[in-house]
């Protein structure tokens, strides 16, 4: 029986003396952080026989020193710690096994804890040659060693601007600036993080500032777009460069203009959705604004009375606008010489004007016409339509609506004429007179080619 202890308790000496403690740990973290921040660092040890290890570390500061709990040997604990104040902390962590073999202490490990500054702005950047009341935007930048939001104060050449901020550090804050008066400006900036430090003054930028005087645009014209919407074109001012354009609009019902763009193009698309109306075009230079005196509208141009006879009466039976004026007027169907100036006519398809239905008409269709012998030439295809509105849109191209020819079956009748060249017009019956075999119309004239608005 004695020599069984004896010989256990050999075996235990043996399994003690093999048991070797673990690594000493790795130590890893931040080297610089502030007051009161969670600085966050791992820690890893490997034991020989793969037992858990178990770390005490040494922050370097006043806080207690205890052992944490056990983790597998290799893997990398996280652990967090908070330095009260500003200073300099040096931390060591030693491991310890299941079996209570401990490690040698780390090396030192130094963590520099205060508020750190601002690095120093870069030069501004921007503009070096302005003319003077033109807005230019100028690019200001630093970094901050801790990620510190940053606040910018410009010098704009004898002018400190108020700060301005907060900015993520290491981006680009924007600020437009104009000069008053010519000269040789240097501008600066610096900067400050959200505890008040400050950097100083960054290198500067020269900007040459000269006096240009300013003016209108040029060349101001529209078009359509499509059938509904215009495209608004211009040129640049005679002298200058404005840091941008606007475009206003006055719908022609309204009392007075509203900004539709503003641009540093030179055209812009507009959708007045139904509405017509003046268009003007300014040139911004800074404060100052350079309106031009020329507008741009597609307000139909109105023809207040005119009087169209049947074809088989004595009275001017065509009906056409001038396209540079906009005005109606009625012309004879008997010469080829008004080909090119009638766009419609007044018919009851047969001999005499007793009607009782008068019609208006596409101009081709005349020389068929049973009334009168109208000459062959090369009279204009119109296509005409019955609106259900006066105010509203003329229907599109090619739509059902439209004919060679429309009945006027009651008065007032509203017409709509897309001409060959296409126009969009509106013939307003408001009179059929038999006994003088004729109509009395009011007439409109959409002035932008292709756009069917015809609101007034």
């Amino acid at each position: 029986m004695r020599c069984v202890t004896v010989a256990a308790l050999c075996l235990l000496i043996a399994g003690c003396q093999r048991n070797r403690p673990p690594s000493v740990p790795e130590l890893n973290g931040p080297t610089a952080g502030r007051p009161g921040e969670r600085l966050v660092f791992t820690v890893a040890a490997t034991d020989p026989e793969g037992d858990e290890v178990a770390y005490k570390i040494n922050w370097g500061d006043t806080s207690v020193i205890e052992w944490s709990g056990s983790y597998a040997s290799g893997q990398p604990v996280r652990r967090e710690h908070v330095y009260a104040d500003s200073g300099t902390y040096t931390i060591r962590v030693m491991a310890r096994d299941s079996r209570l073999a401990e490690s040698g202490w780390s090396s030192d490990f130094a963590v520099v804890v205060r508020l750190l500054p601002p690095n120093l702005p870069e030069k501004p950047q921007g503009p070096t040659f302005c003319t003077t009341g033109v807005n230019y935007e100028y690019r200001f930048r630093a970094s901050h060693p801790q990620n510190d939001s940053l606040w910018y104060q410009i010098d704009w050449g004898g002018t400190v601007s108020d700060w301005h901020g907060p900015v993520p550090a290491d981006s680009w804050y924007r600020q437009s600036h104009s000069f008053d008066s010519i000269g040789l400006y240097a501008l600066a900036v610096r900067a400050r993080d959200s505890r008040g430090q400050l950097t100083g003054w960054s290198d500067t930028l020269l900007v040459t500032v000269v006096s240009v005087p300013g003016g209108p645009p040029t060349g101001f014209g529209i078009e359509a777009a499509s059938d509904t919407t215009v495209r608004l074109f211009w040129s640049p001012p005679l002298e200058g460069e404005p840091n941008r354009y606007r475009l206003s609009f006055k719908a022609v019902d309204a009392q007075g203009f509203t900004v539709v763009a503003e641009t540093l193009a030179l055209s812009v698309e507009h959708n007045p959705n139904g509405w017509t109306g003046t268009y003007k075009i300014a040139a911004i230079f800074g404060a100052t604004v350079y309106e031009d005196t020329l507008t741009a509208s597609t307000v139909p141009i109105r023809t207040g009375a005119v009087t169209i006879g049947e074809l088989s009466g004595s009275g001017r039976s065509g009906c056409g606008w001038n396209r540079a004026l906009g005005n109606a007027s009625s012309f004879p169907m008997t010469d080829t010489l008004y080909c090119d100036s009638v766009d419609c006519y007044c018919t009851d398809f047969k001999p005499g004007s007793a009607g009782p239905v008068y019609s208006l008409a596409s101009p081709d269709t005349a020389v068929f016409d049973s009334g009168r012998s109208v000459p062959q030439g090369r009279w204009r295809h119109s296509r005409l339509a019955i609106l259900t509105t006066e105010q509203g849109p003329l229907p599109p191209a090619g739509d059902t609506s439209y004919h060679r020819a429309v009945a006027l079956t009651a008065v007032p009748a509203s017409v709509g004429v897309l001409t060959a060249d296409g126009y969009c017009c509106l013939v307003k019956v408001t009179q059929i007179r038999l006994a003088q075999q004729d109509i009395r119309a009011q007439a409109w004239f959409q002035p932008v080619r292709g756009l069917r608005l015809i609101r007034h």
